[in-house]
């Protein structure tokens, strides 16, 4: 099984910071801004000036996802576009030292690797400023179609929606994988994104996908309603996660509940992206998709504990013989 993501190449630029932080800056609470340029530059400023402590990491949703699978022994892939500067070289090296085929990681000579600037509040919740860079002109011209077909499952972040070239490339590769019989998966990202995109995102379901994450408010940005059995109109099996609450799995007009694990949180910036991981791993292994989904619970609950979007990774592979040994079965 081979798993390939596309998305965002972010450097995740995580500080840690209090609520009046975020009020100064006019900051929304809970949500991820898109912003140019010069604003990322003004707010990473504005930290500098503060004294608050910057941890950088490879990341993006779909990165965070591909990570996650990776550390677990899944053979994976990711396709984006960096630039040619230290954020671009950072973002690459973290991705190689995990195994994942980078092939088609493109660097652009011209323009600056994105970055998303992390806000970590006291009670654990992240807002995030993402300035795209070079990542959202990721043309499908540039994409080797061979690695796409020699794989078995893409994964899609719905970030990719708002700009032109990834737009269509997200289009070029779901009809690809619908050819070449690969399993399309996508993640709502935000619930921001939902709410701007909505019909563009529905068009990239025309053909109903095989797997579809989201957490409640993406779902319920979606539907418009807390029925979310509207999911079914557009993917096989559906998971939806809320937070420290039971993660439901939707499929064949069925919605099962799958308990979450308690965990003391430090960060829940990149839970469900985490979550994500955790489930692709299951499915590459023909689990279950609630066994899947609990398998995802357990790793989320781990990541929340510590600050950044992913564990050491020596962890994932002792979180996942701990599962195997005392929670699959």
């Amino acid at each position: 099984m081979k798993i390939i993501g596309f998305g965002a190449a972010l450097v995740d630029k995580q500080f840690v910071v209090k609520d009046k932080f975020l009020t100064e800056q006019g900051l929304k609470k809970g949500f991820m801004t898109l912003t140019q340029e010069e604003t990322q530059e003004n707010l990473l400023a504005k930290l500098k000036e503060g004294n608050y402590e910057e941890f950088s990491s490879c990341g993006g949703s779909a990165t965070n996802s591909i990570y996650a699978a990776a550390a677990l022994g899944t053979n994976s892939g990711f396709i984006g576009k960096v630039g040619n500067d230290k954020d671009g070289e950072l973002y690459q090296a973290d991705l190689k030292d995990n195994s994942i085929d980078i092939s088609n990681c493109i660097t652009s000579e011209s323009g600056k690797t994105g970055n998303c600037i992390v806000l970590i509040s006291p009670d654990a919740e992240r807002t995030m400023n993402s300035f795209l860079g070079v990542s959202s002109e990721t043309n499908f011209l540039e994409i080797n179609r061979d690695f796409i077909s020699s794989s078995n499952v893409i994964f899609i972040e719905a970030y990719a929606v708002t700009s032109p070239d990834t737009k269509n490339a997200v289009e070029k590769l779901i009809e690809l994988s619908l050819e070449s019989n690969m399993k399309i998966a996508l993640s709502l990202s935000d619930p921001n994104i939902v709410e701007g995109f909505k019909l563009e995102i529905k068009s990239w379901m025309k053909e109903k996908i095989d797997y579809l994450f989201c957490n409640f408010d993406e779902a319920k940005a979606f539907c418009e309603s807390e029925n979310f059995s509207y999911l079914e109109e557009f993917a096989k099996t559906i998971f939806v996660t809320n937070g420290s609450k039971a993660t439901f799995v939707i499929q064949n007009n069925k919605s099962i509940q799958v308990p979450a694990f308690q965990a003391e949180a430090k960060d829940t910036n990149g839970a469900g992206d985490m979550f994500a991981g955790g489930v692709l791993y299951g499915l590459s292994l023909e689990w279950e998709p609630e066994v899947a989904a609990s398998f995802g619970n357990f790793l989320a609950s781990k990541g929340v504990s510590v600050l950044g979007p992913r564990l050491k990774k020596h962890q994932y592979k002792e979180f996942l013989e701990y599962f195997l040994e005392n929670i699959k079965n």
